[in-house]
């Protein structure tokens, strides 16, 4: 059966060092029963995201035919190498064959306020309706007009009232306790 296994080493391996890195993983591929058919150097590229603190990686793909019980040795070994970042290994006839092509990584500068979308308003059944500002204004005053016409129905209490309400009631809690 044909395989495809990418690679990826990591740049604080120099060009030549990579080279040594494709030997050491012919080696182990071999090792393991694996025939190999082609290697390429796909090239250097940036990462996504930081993996093991690392940017840039060198991205090696390599063409094998093996044995399906040894693809999970190669696989192990492949794991625990110091020397690969990242590894997979998919068939042949599901990867694609040489149309493939790898896109430079483009960072996104999410702080410029120009490229962030602006809010929208929808008046679809099912999505929140985002509020202007006048309806935010319009909606306190409303509550602050409630508030302000429940105060006239409580009854208005002196000060003196006031307290002699609260010394019967903290009389009545010490005489319980």
């Amino acid at each position: 059966m044909q395989y495809e296994l990418l690679y990826i080493v990591p740049t604080t391996f120099t060009d030549e060092d990579v080279g040594k890195v494709e030997s050491n993983v012919k080696a182990s591929l071999e090792k393991y029963g694996a025939s190999i058919i082609d290697t390429k150097r796909l090239g250097k590229f940036r990462f996504a995201y930081p993996i093991e603190k690392q940017r840039h990686g060198h991205y090696v793909l390599v063409n094998m035919e093996a044995e399906g019980s040894s693809l999970a040795k190669i696989d192990e070994a492949l794991r625990i190498s110091t020397e690969v970042l990242r590894h997979i290994i998919v068939r042949a006839d599901e990867a694609g064959g040489d149309k493939f092509e790898i896109v430079q990584f483009m960072e996104v500068n999410t702080d410029m306020k120009e490229d962030r979308p602006r809010r929208r308003t929808t008046d679809k059944p099912g999505e929140e309706k985002v509020k202007t500002t006048e309806e935010i204004k319009s909606g306190v005053a409303a509550i602050e007009t409630k508030t302000e016409e429940k105060a006239p129905d409580a009854p208005a209490l002196s000060e003196e009232e006031l307290d002699k309400k609260l010394k019967a009631a903290l009389e009545d809690d010490a005489k319980e306790a």
